[in-house]
């Protein structure tokens, strides 16, 4: 358990990010976005096992023998923070396991947009950060909970699965709430959440309908609510809200969503071309008049148009963003064409003068 416990430690100090085992067999880390084997790395399921029993609460253990799969939080003698998914495969211990940041992040680091600050000062309304799975939400959720917490008296609730980053309470009072430790699930966290007197929720997930439903109920009820959401670029996001609803159920929930909907961070990460690691790039969607128009008549179509012409409110595409980076030398014309939506505009691009 010691050794499997130091490796899981030290792997910051390469750079890599995420740790996967299966019992007796070579372990895997991801660095820099990439999956690789970490040579001589074996650990059998009974180190598995010790350590899952030493890093986990009774409650954990309790839900991981009775569903097969438990996510947790830990904090080692040394301070260090760890989000470990515990679960068996082919009748045998494993866990992937992730470093936590011990401090979030400032905006500023992140370069979030200017806009979303405007967002955040407003008492109420609806702010969707999405990425596919390991693109950063968390990190992005994190910085936004720090700017709340030293910027305004908020009492803001959490729903996380499981708490990560610990806040302590500056000009806000902040409550975490782990899943599924503290409530079963991310609609009882949010229905529960409405008794707590909130002014901000913040929930890991608005994936499932209900969960979704709930959060929208609480803009009606005066919260502002920051969630995060899977799923590719702004509009992709949109559509899968709404097309994830019967044709029925589409009608209201479009008339929602114009009245509720702050803007939508969409995200990915990308590889840094000098010093190495990894930067995020950002999609982002305003809700302004023109949007909301196109929200009632399910016209998707038509957002990366007014994402790329509607610079004044803060919006942009993912690849507007990829060619700032390329001036500012963040990242190479080689990654910007291998990671652009339109590979062939971005090459395109770079063929004219200056890059423009």
């Amino acid at each position: 358990m010691e050794e499997l416990l130091k490796t899981i430690i030290e792997l910051p100090k390469s750079g890599a990010t995420d740790f996967h085992v299966n019992s007796d067999e070579n372990a895997y880390i991801r660095k820099f976005g990439k999956i690789a084997p970490l040579p001589g790395k074996i650990f059998t399921d009974e180190e598995i096992k010790k350590f899952i029993l030493a890093t986990s609460t009774p409650k954990a253990r309790e839900i991981l023998g009775k569903t097969k799969q438990v996510n947790y939080s830990f904090q080692s003698e040394t301070g260090e923070r760890l989000r470990i998914a515990a679960y068996f495969s082919r009748g045998k211990f494993s866990i992937s396991v992730r470093n936590i940041r011990l401090k979030a992040p400032k905006m500023e680091d992140l370069d979030l947009p200017e806009g979303l600050r405007k967002a955040l000062s407003k008492q109420s309304g609806l702010i969707i950060v999405g990425s596919p799975s390991g693109q950063g939400k968390t990190t992005t959720i994190s910085a936004i909970i720090d700017f709340l917490n030293t910027h305004f008296e908020r009492n803001i609730i959490t729903i996380e699965n499981p708490v990560e980053i610990l806040f302590k309470d500056d000009k806000s009072s902040i409550i975490q709430r782990s899943i599924p430790l503290d409530v079963p699930n991310f609609w009882e966290g949010l229905k529960d959440s409405y008794r707590l007197d909130p002014d901000v929720v913040v929930t890991d997930s608005l994936n499932y309908p209900d969960a979704f439903d709930q959060a929208l109920f609480l803009c009606e009820s005066g919260c502002l609510v920051i969630g995060a959401m899977d799923g590719g670029n702004c509009p992709q996001i949109l559509e899968r809200i709404l097309f994830s609803r019967s044709a029925d159920e589409r009608v209201g929930l479009r008339s929602k969503l114009t009245t509720h909907l702050s803007l939508i961070i969409s995200q990915k990460l990308v590889e840094k071309s000098d010093v190495g690691g990894m930067t995020a790039v950002y999609d982002i969607l305003v809700n302004t008049l023109q949007v909301k128009a196109l929200i009632r008549n399910e016209n998707f179509v038509m957002l990366k148009s007014i994402q790329e012409q509607d610079h004044s409110s803060g919006m942009q595409t993912f690849d507007r963003h990829i060619l700032s980076l390329v001036k500012k030398k963040t990242i190479s014309m080689e990654t910007a064409i291998s990671v652009a939506e339109d590979a062939q505009e971005m090459s395109a691009r770079f063929s004219k003068k200056g890059g423009n």
